[in-house]
């Protein structure tokens, strides 16, 4: 099967957010992940790198930016 799990990384840490994904859709700033069971989660993010051969999608947290007022 061709199922991936996705990882994301935070603080130079990187956990599991969910494995068996089999759908990645990109959402306005992140992605819909489901799995096979289809149970779903939105993740905010962007990817890093996806890896077929390990079946692995790693994202990473986007950092917030802050408006300078003069």
């Amino acid at each position: 099967m061709c199922e991936t799990i996705v990882y994301i990384s935070e603080d130079d840490e990187e956990k599991k957010v969910m494995e068996n994904v089999v759908l990645v859709q990109p959402e306005d700033d992140g992605y819909l992940l489901v799995n096979l069971l289809g149970e779903q989660k939105l993740v905010q993010g962007r990817i890093v790198k996806i890896d077929l051969l390990k079946h692995t999608l790693h994202l990473s947290r986007m950092k917030e930016t802050t408006a300078v007022e003069s």
